[in-house]
């Protein structure tokens, strides 16, 4: 596998497994208090969006970052 292609993937599993405990963290807090209402089943796909959303968003903000930061 290239070198740059291990790389990219690396640091999006990195950013995904960041986000999706932070986003995980934030849903537990109570921040998404308005999901509640819904029922069990839509409760979860509530929160199983709110946690990929925040993991999507971190993995390429953190790609971005070290590819810009980091040089070889």
């Amino acid at each position: 596998m290239p070198q740059l292609i291990r790389f990219i993937i690396t640091r999006i599993a990195i950013g995904f497994l960041i986000g999706s405990v932070v986003g995980s963290i934030v849903w537990t807090t109570r921040f998404a208090d308005s999901a509640a209402s819904l029922g069990l089943v839509e409760s979860y796909v509530a929160q199983g969006l709110f946690i990929f959303l925040f993991g999507d968003t971190i993995a390429l903000g953190y790609l971005s970052t070290a590819l810009m930061m980091e040089s070889e």
